[in-house]
Order: structure tokens, then sequence, then C-alpha cells
């Protein structure tokens, strides 16, 4: 009898999940560049933006989210004029798709 007690117990005790699958969403994030964690550097270019512009929102300048232009990369951006240095902030460049469309990247983005 103390068996069967013990034995219902520690079933009882150790309860389910309601069935349940495990969320790993958040481990299995798909982005070229732009993850979860990622905070940015002092512009906010850098930031991770898994929903879009809002989550740039807060950023000290970075207020656009690469993922308007490509939706394989999710970080927050600003505009930069082609052959600026400086205008990105530490650890960022900026990167021109063509003379006139250039935004601020990541430099760890970039294989640097």
């Amino acid at each position: 009898m103390r068996f069967g007690m013990l034995a219902f117990i520690f079933v009882a005790g150790c309860g389910g999940d309601g069935g349940k699958a495990a969320d790993a969403s958040v481990d299995a994030y798909e982005s070229e560049c732009g993850r979860p964690g990622d905070v940015g550097n002092e512009l906010g270019v850098g930031k991770f933006c898994p929903t879009g512009l809002a989550d740039c929102a807060d950023t000290p300048d970075a207020h656009l989210c690469s993922s308007a232009g490509s939706t394989s990369t999710h970080f927050c951006t600003k505009m930069c004029q082609m052959g600026s240095t400086g205008t990105c902030g530490t650890g960022a460049e900026c990167v021109c798709a063509s003379a006139n469309l250039c935004g601020c990247t990541p430099s760890s983005c970039l294989g640097q």
C-alpha cells in the first residue's frame, strides 16, 4: 500500500504540461543578420527587430528595420550616404545596394 501511495504522489507531483509542445521558435529564428538578444550599438544599429519598425522606435537613431527591405534580415538600421564614415556608429558600416539606397549594417553581418 505504501508503494502504491508513493507511486501516485510521484506521478501526480510530476504533473504535465497539458500536452503542449515546447516552444523552440526563439531558438530556431531564421535570419541572415539580426538575432534575438542583439542590442545594437550606441545609435541602435544592429538591434534585433523581429516584428518590424515598432521594435526600432526606442533606438537613439536607427528607426528603420532591415526586414522592410529584406525579409531575411532583422536589425535596426538608418539611412547613410555612400562613402560616409562614422555615421553608423561603433561596429557598423554604410552599405549601399545602389548609389541612392544605403543603410547602416552591423560589421558582423559583413563577415568582418
